[in-house]
């Protein structure tokens, strides 16, 4: 679930494109409906309200490997022809395995506390799950060198953020990229064609466009890995 809503204001996709689910819904995010987990039909209830299709990737999530839950919205994910995988940290069963295309089973070994898988389960799990969407992403061109130029500047955090990325691509002062910005509207990645190539945001989108919205196909130099020494993050 965090993974998923981190991907919005990160890579500018839709909210639709990575969703998370849990057993109980979003109700149980803040009040724990432990049954829940044990209901396959409204798993499979649930990936048909979500409209999953053949062109989907359902990912479940199954510290133990076993969860009825997951086991059912992965057999109904595969009924429909999307492809599934499993993240577990133990052995799954022979059912498990039937239902699931792609294993991923990061063993972590006994918990601190012994069935306490938010510990050590619970890390693993988060950290396969940021490798997932990181990969996708940079595959699906919203990465440019190690930047992150299809991210939403939704906050005062992330409008500085867009305008490091841009002085730090196009090597100019925070004024120009501050400007340029504002002509594309807000994009990173558009800004970064406009001043890159000298074109306005009509013949740069076209670019863009033509380019199968990957901005290394129309900038081929990318940035070599680096950092503005900057740490971002949120919390409560």
């Amino acid at each position: 679930m965090l993974d998923a809503s981190e991907c919005p204001p990160t890579f500018g996709t839709d909210p639709s494109m990575v969703v998370g689910i849990i057993a109980g819904g979003d109700h149980a995010l803040r009040h724990p409906i432990e049954g829940a987990e044990d209901d396959p039909v409204e798993a499979a209830r649930v990936v048909d309200a979500n409209h999953v299709n053949a062109g989907d990737v359902v990912v479940g999530i199954a510290a133990s490997g076993t969860t009825p839950f997951v086991r059912g919205a992965l057999a109904r994910a595969k009924e429909i022809g999307a492809v599934t995988a499993l993240i577990a940290c133990s052995e799954p069963p022979a059912a498990m395995k039937a239902v699931s295309d792609i294993l991923i089973l990061p063993i972590v070994g006994p918990e601190v506390l012994t069935g306490s898988t938010r510990m050590k389960a619970g890390t693993a799990t988060k950290l396969v799950c940021n490798m997932i969407t990181t990969g996708a992403m940079i595959r699906i061109g919203k990465s440019y060198g190690n930047l992150m130029v299809d991210m939403r500047a939704s906050n005062v955090k992330l409008a500085d953020r867009a305008e490091r990325i841009v002085m730090m691509v196009c090597d100019v002062e925070r004024d120009a990229a501050r400007e340029v910005l504002a002509l594309a509207g807000g994009s990173v990645k558009l800004a970064i064609v406009m001043q890159s190539l000298t074109l306005d945001a009509d013949s740069a989108t076209q670019r863009l466009q033509a380019a199968g919205g990957v901005i290394r196909r129309v900038v081929p130099s990318a940035p070599s890995a680096k950092s503005d020494g900057q740490a971002d993050g949120a919390g409560a």
